[in-house]
Formats: C-alpha cells, sequence, structure tokens
C-alpha cells in the first residue's frame, strides 16, 4: 500500500462563519481521533488533499505533518475514516474525518474489486450483475491489498463467483462472509414476467375475494352486549 505525506494545520474550533472563511480559500477541515488519544481539529490544503485521494483512493496511508502554533511539527500515521464531499459538486471535499493507526496492529478495511473479462454466458443472452465491488479484509496497515482483480470471463448462464475464491497473499484474513456472491449471470428471462392480461384477471379476482369476504364479515350479526 502506497503511503503519502500531507500537511496540516492544528486549529481551535471555529464559528460558523469562521469555516466558511476556510473553505472559500480551498482549505479543507478535518479531525483526527482514534487511539485513546484526544481529537485534533485539523485544516489541510483542499488541493493537496485531492491530490492524495487521486493517486492513493480512500485506503491510503497518511503521514500527516502537523503544524501547532508555538510547537514543533509533529507526525502522525493515519488513514481516511470518513469523507464528506459536497452534494452538487462532488470533487468538492467540505470535511475529513482521519483516524489512527498502529502499522504493527490490525485493521479492517474495505477493499475494491476490479472485474476484468467478458462472460461466457453474455453469448447466450446472460445477463451479467456484480453483486458487490468491494469486500472486507482484515491485515496489517502495510499489507492493504489497493484492489482485488476478479476474472469473470469463465462464467456462464446460472455460474456465480464468491468471495471464497479471492485469492489472499500474506497474513490477510478475509472478514466479508465466504458465500458473498461478488458477481454471477442469469438467465436473460431468470423470472418470468406476467402477461398485462394474466396480471388484469389476477387482479380481478383478488378484487372478487376481498369484496366477498367483506361481504361476508358485513353480514355476520354483532353480539349483543350483556
Amino acid at each position: 500500500m502506497e503511503r503519502m505525506v500531507l500537511e496540516a494545520e492544528a486549529r481551535p474550533s471555529l464559528t460558523k462563519g469562521q469555516r466558511k472563511e476556510v473553505r472559500v480559500d480551498d482549505k479543507v477541515l478535518a479531525v483526527i481521533y482514534g487511539r485513546g488519544e484526544d481529537n485534533l481539529p485539523l485544516v489541510v490544503d483542499g488541493r493537496t488533499l485531492r491530490q492524495v485521494l487521486s493517486s492513493g483512493g480512500s485506503n491510503v496511508l497518511v503521514d500527516l505533518k502537523i503544524k501547532s502554533r508555538g510547537k514543533k511539527t509533529r507526525q502522525e500515521t493515519v488513514m481516511f475514516k470518513e469523507i464528506q464531499r459536497d452534494m452538487l459538486y462532488q470533487d468538492r471535499i467540505l470535511h475529513v474525518d482521519f483516524i489512527r493507526i498502529s502499522m504493527t496492529d490490525k485493521i479492517e478495511v474495505s477493499v475494491p474489486l476490479n472485474f476484468v473479462g467478458e462472460p461466457a454466458g453474455a453469448d447466450e443472452g446472460g445477463v451479467l450483475q456484480l453483486v458487490t465491488r468491494e469486500v472486507e479484509v482484515k491485515c496489517l496497515p502495510g499489507d492493504i491489498p489497493e484492489q482485488y482483480e476478479i476474472d469473470i470471463s469463465s462464467l456462464n448462464i446460472g455460474d456465480s463467483i464468491t468471495a471464497e475464491t479471492l485469492v489472499l497473499e500474506g497474513d490477510i484474513e478475509l472478514i466479508t462472509p465466504p458465500d458473498t456472491p461478488l458477481a454471477q449471470v442469469l438467465a436473460p428471462m431468470a423470472e418470468e414476467e406476467l402477461e398485462p392480461e394474466e396480471e388484469v384477471e389476477e387482479g380481478e379476482e383478488a378484487a372478487e375475494e376481498a369484496g366477498e369476504e367483506a361481504g361476508e364479515q358485513a353480514a355476520e350479526p354483532e353480539g349483543e352486549e350483556d
């Protein structure tokens, strides 16, 4: 797993107006937490942050060089825990949560899946369905895979690939249940659809049955009060 450096500055609590002023300058508010230490509010450069995410993805290891007023610059190794983006402009990052990590302690992370090839069943009209695009694993931070490549070219209609088929190199534990399907090829008409006429007939029958039941209940005499 690639390791990158990102500079940050410690910051005090800010008002809503101050937070807006910070973001105008393409700065991103952030916080570090975890490992039993106090939360530390930060501000990082937006452009540099986007470069880090573009190069290493959300699982990248980050060495944060933190500057504090009147204190010596210190470094903390972190990972991205949560990234809050603008709802309208996804490339605009509003806030980032970093979590402290130890290079000697295992952590659980999501690893993306990269599906390659064209399923053999597609030639017969089969429909490829990608059930999930990532799996959960547990490993040391330095052993986090960038992705798992899955060849789907051998899948025929009715075939599927499950998590247990992944080849995990090194000391990596699969957290996702082994029988979890990752991809499958469905038949063109896997689920028979009712003809419109059949749907109308069934709807009428259901309505008639409901009407008859309602009529029977209304016809029953009410019990006399004591």
